[in-house]
This record gives C-alpha cells, structure tokens and sequence, in this order.
C-alpha cells in the first residue's frame, strides 16, 4: 500500500533555505556534501517528513533524453521539476520495499500510466551511500512513487526547538480533471487531504506541536501553520 512519503519544495538557494528554516526552529539535514549539496530535509520521529531542493531550469531540456530512456512520465516529472520558482512543488508516496518493480506491476495492473523504474543515490555528508528507486505515473499533477531509502535514513531522535512533533496533515487539491486518475492511484492516507481545486498539487502542511506560526518572509514559498486549536483538541 501507498503512503505519503515526503512532501518536495523548490528552492533557488539551498544554502540560505536551510539557515533560514534553521532560524525557524527546525532541525535540517543536508542530503549530501553542504559544498555541492542540492537537497536538505526535514525529519520527524514518525510520518513524511519535507524536502528541499535546488533544480536549474537549464536542465529542463534533459526532460527528452530522460523520458527516451525512462518513460514520458519521468520525462515530464524532470520538466515539472525544473520549472522556475519556488514553493511546494510535488508530493511523494512510498511503499515498505526497497524495490519498486512489485509495486509497479500492481500499478500498472490498475491501470495507471507509470514510468520506467528510475533507480538513483545520493552520498550523506558521513560519506554513507543511500539508495533508491522512483516511478512517475501520468497524468504529471499526480504524486510520484518512491522506495525505501536502502539503508533507512529517519534519525533515532528528532527535536525541533519551535515543537514541531510530525505532519499532521498534507492539504493536495485535486482538480475535477484529475479526480477520476487520483482516486484510481491514490488510496485513503492519514496524512494526505484531498480536497476539490482548480489544480492538482500540494497546498499546504500543518504540524503537529508548532508552537507559534512562522515568519512568512522566511518560508520560501512553502505554507506550514499549526494544526488548528479545535482539531488538536478533538
């Protein structure tokens, strides 16, 4: 079964997205090097966690190649990705395996349009080597798939200084367009809110624990607010 995974946000610069999330009260994680890092996360004990990401739009033209060798819906993932701008850009889910080739199979099965498995890895700043594997369905808006980081990477203990516990809630509008695709790949999710919208994508994020909201000037785009009073008390 497919779960909410990460949700992704564009950056334009990785370095000052990270001080500026520092600053907020978050515990980030680079992905790799700081010097050459293009990515940095934020963990929680349990549930998704975010991602941040650098991706120039001159590598947009890679959307052909990768699509040849891929599938269109990677190609046309790479072309979402590297759209100008910045804020919440994609969302993804996962599975319990390190491998995706079952998970496409069923995909595929249901009718859904998937891609080629892309198999990718990053190197941590301990030197660690992670690996992992993607899939990209057609239509583009919907979320993408991922695999089980091999070796898992959630650290034993996270604490955010502004009392951020997890995500408690990821609001996705899906258009009327889309709807019928979402509800053939998407199935129900704890964390992940559908709701009816002129586009399909990521909305917002609301956290559990966060304490106070957070200085919109330093948010890069993203929305994250605390779970409202009347549900966090229900």
């Amino acid at each position: 079964m497919l779960r909410t995974s990460h949700v992704l946000c564009r950056v334009e610069d990785i370095h000052e997205t990270v001080q500026n999330f520092t600053d907020l009260g978050f515990e980030v994680a680079w992905g790799s090097d700081p010097k050459k890092a293009h990515n940095a996360l934020i963990w929680f004990s349990e549930g998704p966690f975010i991602e941040f990401f650098e991706f120039p739009s001159k590598l947009a033209p890679l959307r052909w190649p990768v699509a040849l060798r891929f599938g269109r819906g990677m190609g046309a993932r790479l072309h979402k990705w590297s759209r100008p701008g910045k804020g919440w850009r994609d969302l993804a889910l996962e599975t319990d395996d390190t491998d995706l080739t079952a998970t496409r199979a069923q995909l595929t099965a249901t009718g859904v349009d998937v891609s080629r498995i892309f198999r990718n890895g990053r190197t941590r700043p301990d030197g660690q080597r992670v690996r992992y594997q993607m899939l990209a369905p057609s239509p583009v808006e919907l979320p993408f798939v991922v695999s089980s980081y091999d070796p898992p990477q959630r650290p034993a203990e996270v604490e955010h200084t502004n009392g951020a516990t997890g995500i408690a809630t990821v609001r996705y509008g899906v258009s009327r367009v889309q709807r019928p695709h979402f509800d053939r790949y998407v199935r129900s999710d704890q964390w992940l809110r559908p709701e009816p919208a002129l586009t399909t994508g990521v909305i917002g994020v609301q956290l559990h624990g966060l304490r106070a909201e957070l200085d919109p000037a330093k948010l890069h785009g993203t929305v994250l607010t605390p779970v409202p009073v009347e549900e966090s008390q229900s």
